[in-house]
């Protein structure tokens, strides 16, 4: 039995492997297998606790493979492991450090110059005594009378509230609303520090712990010498700015210069003025600049008058020591292109600046073209009082459509605007008529749209048509013109006829496609009706028309109450409707008619209404 054992093995795998089936290269022996990945078994992970991460090559190695390790802060793991021979993977232990806030990190491996990575989360974790991990104070130098925040962290969170002992040095204050504790949950206490006002330079201390605690942590900063009479107090340039994409620099002067930088805070009373809340007067300057912004776009609070605000300026935030008045401009509200023909077909475009307001001096506006086709002038001035200036170029028909494009700029304020300059017609060029279908038994109008205008010797269009029902004038189009009317009578026509226009400029003819259909032979009222008591009227048509026929009812009395229109179904001659009319007590015997319209006005017999007997 023995003996039949590697027989019985060998049938065994037979059955289970088909015909063709070899081992997966992945589990294939290799001499030089490359890194595939690196995965965690849990991607997020309780601060303080462990998990494991799983190195994956893309064989088996033959000899073990020595693979680099590393992690971000926080995350302890071996600087290398080996995968040994015979195994594509190896599994080791990932620690992680206490924190007290939620830190993405990762863990990366190293082998053969190739690096794959994957990403651990560390939550935070609860501690039933945390300790006190830093104190950190920021900033670290300060104006003396001014305050520096201080944050004291710990190294994991707790579940109930932690108060904290601060001492600092003499000279300095540190406060809070009431006592400084660490909340339950969370991570950090932030407080204030205050340096009391000095003529001299300040190297302070920081000391935090927990309250029954000994071990203190501590942080330093250096407050400086704080001169108030060295702040801003004039200006050194115009009071006027312009709205734009980019801040104006208002330049303010100090009537010293401090041996130390310090920041200066600012204010503004309009809301459309933005400023920084503060900006940093470097040490030996005399002066400062403040970005003023004002949006692109931005609309006067009073018709007629510039945004005004007050840009306030002192040694901390509400506690203004000068005012500086400021007044906005809108700036550049638009530009605007606009083309035309004279009656002699000389083609003229012209171009438009407008500014917001009207321009409290002489305002320059740079123009640029995008096409030689225009010319215009590099700028155009808007005099002092104007709101706008503008220019008229003559140019000459482009041989194609061309589309030109004009960029005015103001500072940092760009408008655009674009037009299409169109070349003549041509014969040949697309035309078409404003409609399609027309009535017979009176005169019909069209528009012949040429799409393009017509050139300096204007068009004449010819029509004509194989049928006598139609006799036709000449449409003839004036230089500049792209539209032009088409008149022509049409006989009585007793059922739908599709007709073929003949239109012709020049040497090219359009075959154009028309239907005259049926025209109206009558609107028809009783002779008599009584007032308030429904009658009936009926249209009636000269033939049968192969569609519905909608033939609009108009009566100018309000007294006179008829439908808005009657359809004529198709295949049908004629279509009754119903109206009413109400006379006043004082009326009796009044004489009245309904206009109908059908490519021309059509009006019914007299029709006398009077009161019931």
């Amino acid at each position: 039995m023995l003996r039949r054992l590697p027989l019985l093995i060998a049938l065994v795998v037979a059955v289970l492997l088909p015909v063709g089936t070899t081992a997966s290269p992945a589990n294939a022996a290799c001499s030089s297998p490359q890194l595939s990945k690196i995965t965690v078994a849990r991607s997020t992970v309780t601060a303080g606790r462990s998990t494991t991460a799983t190195v994956t090559l893309s064989c088996v190695p033959r000899t073990r493979k020595l693979v680099a390790v590393k992690a971000t802060s926080g995350i302890v793991v071996p600087s290398s492991v080996y995968v040994r021979s015979g195994h594509r993977t190896r599994t080791f232990t990932v620690g992680t450090r206490l924190t007290a806030i939620t830190t993405r990190g990762s863990v990366s491996a190293t082998y053969n110059g190739r690096t794959v990575a994957t990403a651990l989360t560390r939550r935070y974790a609860y501690c039933a005594s945390p300790p006190l991990s830093s104190l950190t104070v920021s900033p670290t130098t300060i104006v003396s009378g001014s305050a520096t925040k201080a944050v004291a962290r710990l190294a994991c969170r707790s579940t109930k509230s932690i108060r904290l002992v601060v001492s600092t040095t003499e000279g300095t204050i540190a406060h809070s609303s009431g006592d400084i504790w660490i909340l339950r949950d969370r991570p950090s206490a932030t407080f204030l520090v205050t340096a009391r006002a000095r003529t001299n330079r300040l190297n302070a201390t920081v000391k935090v712990r927990k309250a029954g605690s000994t071990r203190w942590l501590s942080d330093s900063f250096v407050a400086t010498a704080n001169p108030e009479l060295c702040m801003p107090s004039s200006r050194a340039t115009s009071s006027v700015i312009y709205a734009g994409t980019k801040p104006t620099t208002v330049t303010l002067k100090q009537p010293c210069a401090l041996d130390i930088s310090r920041y200066v805070y600012l204010g503004s009373s309009n809301s459309h003025v933005k400023v920084p809340s503060r900006v940093l007067v470097p040490a030996g300057k005399a002066s400062l600049g403040v970005p003023v912004t004002v949006a692109d776009g931005t609309s006067v609070d009073t018709p007629g008058n510039l945004i005004e605000s007050l840009l306030s300026v002192g040694p901390d935030l509400g506690g203004w020591a000068h005012n500086f008045e400021l007044s906005v401009h809108p700036g550049l509200e638009s530009t605007a292109l606009s083309t035309w023909m004279d009656d002699n077909g000389t083609r003229n475009v012209g171009a438009r600046v407008k500014l917001g307001l009207a321009a409290v001096a002489d305002t320059v506006v740079r123009l640029e073209s995008s096409d030689p086709l225009l010319p215009l002038p590099s700028s155009l001035t808007v005099a002092k009082g104007d709101s706008f200036a503008q220019t008229t170029q003559t140019i000459t028909a482009p041989p194609e459509d061309t589309e030109v494009r004009v960029t005015a700029t103001f500072g940092s304020q760009q408008r655009t605007d674009t037009v299409l300059i169109q070349r003549n017609f041509r014969p040949g060029d697309p035309i078409a008529l404003s409609k399609q279908t027309f009535y017979g038994g009176g005169r019909a109008a069209s528009f012949i749209d040429i799409g393009r205008p017509a050139g300096p010797d204007g068009v004449t269009v010819t029509a004509s048509s194989d049928s006598s029902l139609l006799t036709f004038e000449p449409a003839v189009f004036q230089p500049g013109q792209t539209a032009g009317g088409l008149v022509f009578d049409i006989a009585e026509v007793t059922e739908t006829t599709p007709v073929t226009l003949h239109l012709t400029t020049s040497e090219h003819t359009y075959d154009v496609p028309i239907v005259l259909q049926p025209g109206l032979a009558a609107i028809t009222l009783p002779d008599r009706a009584t007032s308030d008591v429904p009658f009936t009227g009926t249209v009636t048509l000269t033939g049968v028309s192969a569609v519905d026929t909608p033939v609009p009812l108009i009566s100018e009395a309000s007294s006179f109450k008829v439908p808005s229109e009657v359809i004529i179904p198709a295949g049908e001659t004629s279509a009754t409707f119903q109206g009413v009319v109400h006379l006043s007590s004082t009326s009796s015997g009044v004489v009245t008619q309904l206009d109908a319209y059908l490519g021309r006005l059509y009006t019914s017999n007299d029709m006398v209404v009077s009161h019931a007997p």
